[in-house]
């Protein structure tokens, strides 16, 4: 906006460079490396005579369990290939087979990555239903929510071009390791008959998955600790920016990770620090793996004598769950004298009330 005499004013802006604001420096971002790390399994694998090509979607619950099953798939003797980036564009292509508005951006994203797989040619798409999340040993079960657990069968229902294509949304459970492989095998079979694997093969790959996804896991965890080392030794903020693992997604945080790395703070991920607390009660019913996690890391923040260490908690806009989260995420925090903050996301942009906020709760933790 122009007033004349060489006066303007500009908002709206993502950047502050034209308003001759300096370069941030790079902090550490546990979301930036999470994303990185898992968009690198998306290599080819090289494999020249595969059983077949198995699309992957990569969003809700594969943004964690990208490394179990394409390491699983692959010791197989398949070939895997992830959908790609999400953008909005990918959101318009797939909005046409939603069926409910109401539910969250991360959900009604997964209809984009499934027509982004048809157009890649794959021989079958491979998103199973799982009821169960692997136990973590931090709540009262390890449920996924509904929408994790059962979004396969929105997704047949509704997107027809899947008849045309082999579809696996079997029910599967990663949590009985011992029947797993056996389960796995009659699925595989049923889809693949003329595949050259036998039971032995599937209880291999069955072991080699396991391991793969625990190697990630505690990867994640040691680059926190890396982050958090560096953040002390650098006396920066730390914030744990709690969501789901899909949060990490950029087109679902619009780059709320980067805009708290600009205010001056490193940003670790719940599940890297979830791990260093024990099973505690809670006021609510914890029975949700993911929910878990955001429980346990504002209890390790509480419980950081460090005062440099908060928490802000995404929440998707459409997470009936949450209802629920929040409150007892903010409980956690209020009786241990930190301040909690959200940030509600959804298919909109609006980073500069974003930003105001995050400004805010740092301007609040400098008088503390």
């Amino acid at each position: 906006n122009d007033f004349g005499g060489g006066r303007r004013f500009i908002s709206g802006n993502r950047c502050e460079r034209p308003l001759g604001g300096t370069k941030k420096a790079d902090l550490p971002n546990l979301y930036k490396w999470k994303f990185e790390k898992l968009r690198s399994y998306g290599e080819p694998s090289g494999n020249p005579n595969p059983i077949a090509t198995i699309g992957l979607p990569f969003g809700l619950n594969f943004f964690e369990l990208l490394p179990f099953w394409t390491k699983f798939l692959r010791t197989l003797g398949f070939e895997t290939v992830i959908s790609d980036v999400s953008t909005r564009d990918m959101y318009m292509q797939g909005q046409h087979s939603i069926p409910s508005d109401t539910v969250c951006y991360p959900a009604k994203l997964m209809h984009g990555h499934i027509e982004n797989l048809l157009e890649k040619g794959v021989d079958a798409i491979f998103y199973p239903c799982m009821t169960y999340n692997i136990d973590e040993g931090l709540g009262d079960n390890h449920y996924n929510c509904p929408v994790v657990a059962y979004y396969p069968e929105v997704i047949s229902s509704n997107i027809q071009k899947l008849k045309d294509t082999v579809f696996i949304g079997d029910y599967v459970g990663l949590h009985r390791r011992h029947d797993f492989p056996g389960k796995m095998y009659e699925i595989l079979r049923r889809h693949f008959p003329n595949g050259t694997f036998t039971k032995k093969d599937v209880k291999k790959a069955s072991d080699a998955a396991y391991a793969e996804y625990d190697l990630y896991m505690r990867a994640v965890r040691a680059i926190g600790d890396k982050f958090l080392a560096l953040a002390e030794e650098q006396h920066k903020p730390v914030i744990v920016l709690a969501g789901r693992p899909y949060h990490v997604d950029p087109e679902i945080n619009h780059g709320i990770d980067g805009l708290i790395c600009d205010c001056g703070a490193v940003v670790v991920t719940e599940d890297a620090v979830a791990c260093k607390e024990k099973k505690f009660p809670t006021k609510v019913l914890n029975q949700w793996t993911y929910h878990s996690r955001l429980y346990a890391a504002a209890k390790y923040v509480v419980d950081r004598a460090d005062k440099r260490v908060n928490l802000i908690q995404l929440v998707s806009f459409g997470c009936g769950v949450d209802a629920i989260t929040t409150d007892e995420v903010r409980g956690i925090l209020h009786d241990g004298g930190k301040i909690y903050t959200q940030l509600k996301i959804d298919e909109i942009t609006n980073l500069g009330a974003v930003r105001i906020r995050l400004r805010s709760l740092f301007a609040a933790l400098d008088l503390q």
